[in-house]
């Protein structure tokens, strides 16, 4: 038995980045590539360099370790139990190496980059907004494509890479995705400021059925939200329903009627025609939650953009905490 096998993973760590400040990156790569092809033909390849000179490379950097990290046969080549021991310390250096060098390049083109967002529509109406407007001081030569789409179609452009990050309620269980929450908004009633309802200071969903209430079409996640907490009341047919929030609150200015929205998605507080008053009997909340796909590294743009929806979010949990 080697005698490094006998070492714990601490000590590993700290034998091999004290032994690969001697290495040549090029050497890590071939024995990195050569493991994930499964051979030193496929391998060499995939370089662009000649089967010798990467088998060099390979058994250079055993003779700098003084390990032997693979086990050759002439069908095969394996990983040999110290090269098995090694290996994710190896590709963790390597990895932090290629984001620092990445780093450096999107500094050099001044943050050049492209990220693709996609969230329910209430989300891009209020929340993505000043999201962008403070991303593009910090970052003009960014761009940024917003999806407004629905949560399964979120799920599944984070699955297939169309998304880079996405942000929807009721993430649900997902091993291949992470969520982190962002904030928790409740529902209010959307009306004119010469309506009837104005005059009060809070409303229950009944005063909303009465006064005639139109609402997100059904499947849409707001609605999803509103079946969830009213039962009974949730299976009440609107007059009206429409896919957006921007087509109720217009429908609400024309005078169709009332609309039950979440927080995100309410007129501004100074709206000329529009007010909102907080729904009670019961209250409904929902939390949404930024999410990205587990496993597949953000691009520093999408790390920058990351970083800046929490602050707005955070920005927005702050001022509801002071009013509602």
């Amino acid at each position: 038995m080697h005698p490094l096998i006998s070492l714990t993973s601490r000590e590993k760590q700290i034998y091999l980045s004290v032994m690969l400040m001697n290495i040549d990156l090029r050497q890590l790569r071939a024995f990195a590539e050569v493991v994930q092809a499964g051979s030193f033909s496929r391998a060499a390849r995939k370089l662009g360099v000649s089967q010798s000179a990467l088998s060099q490379a390979v058994r250079q950097l055993e003779d700098e370790l003084q390990v032997r990290l693979l086990d050759r046969t002439t069908r095969s080549v394996q990983l040999s139990k110290v090269g098995a021991e090694f290996l994710p310390g190896i590709q963790r250096l390597m990895a932090d190496l290629d984001h620092q060098i990445q780093d450096l390049r999107d500094l050099r083109e001044h943050r050049r980059g492209h990220v693709t967002v996609a969230c329910v529509p209430s989300v891009a109406l209020r929340l993505m907004p000043v999201v962008l407007a403070n991303f593009q001081r910090e970052y003009p030569m960014v761009s940024v494509t917003l999806k407004e789409v629905s949560r399964h179609q979120i799920i599944a452009g984070l699955r297939s890479g169309d998304a880079e990050l996405g942000i929807a309620n009721v993430p649900g269980e997902d091993a291949d995705l992470d969520a982190t929450k962002l904030l928790t908004d409740r529902f209010a009633l959307v009306m004119r400021r010469d309506h009837q309802l104005a005059s009060q200071s809070t409303v229950n969903w009944m005063d909303g059925v009465a006064a005639g209430m139109i609402a997100m079409a059904t499947g849409t996640g707001i609605r999803l939200e509103m079946e969830r907490g009213l039962q009974e009341l949730g299976r009440s047919n609107p007059l009206h329903e429409a896919e957006h929030p921007a087509t109720l609150l217009a429908m609400v200015e024309a005078g169709v009627g009332v609309a039950p929205l979440p927080g995100l998605a309410l007129p501004a507080t100074d709206h000329p025609v529009l007010t909102f008053r907080r729904l009670l009997d019961p209250v409904i909340e929902r939390d949404l939650y930024l999410i990205r796909r587990v496993g597949r590294d953000l691009s520093p743009a999408g790390r920058a953009l990351y970083r800046g929806i929490q602050l707005v979010a955070q920005s927005i949990r702050e001022r509801t905490a002071a009013g509602w």
